[in-house]
């Protein structure tokens, strides 16, 4: 009994002392000192991967959602380099051409921040259905010229108006209802009239369906001349991919990921994520059932996508809506966590990646604790490289960042359920070949390595 009164009368004002003691005065040492766990992450700049183009999302389509339209303001923040950094932005390929000047100036915007700018067709236009679908439009397959002509009128109309598209794809999930494609017809189209697309300097992405499925990516990987003319294997990934417990999902995952080795990368081709949204209970009336306003849904869900889509060779991850209760950006909708116009979770935990891995190519970094995910990134001249890390543990981590080259600084930026991009503590080994960050417990930290 005397052991444990002395115990507690050693310990407790430690204890006080370091719980009043305020953030400004504790030194980087006495911070990482205070901190019990700590993983070591290794990075191997040697070993590349994929090329990373960037992240963004969906621009609110003026025929569904005039009343919820994005703001140059909006677009700003999003993708303005003193907002969120965004560097893709999706738009649709209106029928009716006189529709598509509602997009010009929110894309003009985004392209000025230097973002890409890609589009999609949902509805092939009433003139060119032929009826034959049940639930939706089908394309004749007689009228596939003058589907392109309209698809190529888009892109030139666009040009004209100060928006250079990077890429269009062909259809947004041909295996849906929209404008449902059967996977020949995809292969036919895209063999037979893809060139015309590519002849305006666009890429052509392709298929891009609903799941990523097989069997409408194989037929288009398996015909030579429909796999040259398809720049970009796109697809979306509603049917899962972090669940790896499900056998259904960790195939669809392995199909997807062993794509880039196998058969992109020797072709000089990448894979994108186009389209995905998570906004679990949003049907539900009662609020304390809407999951996606929970830090933990959106670490569990978004960040863990992002995470693995990267890990799994995937060039691009682009989001559904960017102004949505579920998306990135609040809307005017009572279910939006954050007043219209203010950054949700989901757009902040997107700008890491956008920020820190944009533009770069991805490399090797292993870490000695599962439960800390991380991903590497160096850019175009070698001189800097980044990371962005998911600490899944509930506890604070120091994160010990070992290189094989000197590192000259480092500074790194955290969003938690607290906070929101806030500078975290970060210092250099004597000898520059190592970094320490703080990593707060059930947070994603970015951090920026400049090199010698």
């Amino acid at each position: 009994m005397k052991k444990l009164i002395y115990i507690l009368l050693i310990c407790v004002p430690v204890f006080v002392s370091a719980c009043t003691k305020s953030d400004a005065s504790w030194t980087d040492d006495e911070l990482f000192d205070a901190v019990l766990q700590e993983t070591v992450l290794t990075v191997t700049p040697s070993i590349r991967y994929q090329p990373i183009v960037g992240f963004g999302g969906m621009y609110n389509p003026k025929i569904w959602w005039g009343s919820n339209m994005l703001t140059d303001a909006d677009i700003n923040k999003l993708y303005g380099a003193s907002g969120l950094g965004y560097s893709i932005l999706r738009l649709m390929i209106y029928p009716k051409e006189s529709d598509w000047t509602a997009d010009v100036s929110g894309a003009r915007i985004a392209q000025q921040n230097g973002a890409l700018v890609v589009a999609c067709p949902w509805d092939c236009t009433d003139a060119l259905d032929d009826k034959t679908h049940p639930k939706g439009k089908h394309l004749n397959p007689e009228k596939y010229q003058e589907y392109t002509d309209h698809l190529v009128k888009y892109v030139n109309y666009m040009k004209d108006n100060g928006v250079n598209l990077y890429a269009i794809s062909m259809q947004n999930e041909p295996d849906m209802d929209y404008t449902y494609w059967k996977p020949a017809e995809v292969v036919n189209y895209i063999r037979d009239y893809g060139a015309q697309i590519r002849a305006t300097g666009v890429k052509l992405m392709a298929p891009e369906a609903c799941g990523m499925q097989p069997a409408y990516t194989d037929p288009v990987l398996n015909d030579p001349v429909a796999f040259a003319n398809t720049d970009i294997v796109a697809g979306h990934l509603y049917q899962g991919f972090t669940d790896l417990s499900s056998s259904y999902v960790k195939n669809r995952h392995d199909y997807i990921t062993g794509l880039y080795d196998t058969r992109l990368a020797p072709a000089g081709k990448t894979w994108w994520m186009t389209e995905h949204l998570f906004n679990d209970g949003a049907d539900e009336t009662d609020s304390f059932k809407w999951k996606f306003w929970t830090w933990d849904y959106c670490m569990s869900h978004l960040a863990k996508e992002i995470h693995m889509t990267m890990e799994g060779y995937c060039s691009a991850y682009i989001y559904w809506y960017l102004k949505r209760f579920y998306g990135m950006m609040g809307d005017n909708d009572l279910r939006s966590i954050v007043p219209e116009g203010e950054i949700t979770k989901n757009g902040y935990i997107l700008s890491h990646y956008a920020k820190y891995a944009t533009s770069t190519t991805r490399i090797k970094v292993d870490s000695d604790d599962s439960s800390i995910l991380a991903t590497a990134y160096v850019n175009a001249d070698g001189k800097e490289i980044t990371l962005v890390v998911l600490n899944t543990t509930k506890k604070d981590t120091k994160l010990a960042i070992v290189l094989p080259v000197t590192v000259k600084g480092v500074s790194a930026v955290q969003t938690t359920k607290e906070v929101n991009m806030k500078e975290t503590v970060s210092q250099l080994s004597q000898d520059g070949k190592s970094a320490f960050v703080l990593a707060s417990a059930n947070g994603i930290t970015s951090v920026r390595l400049s090199l010698f």
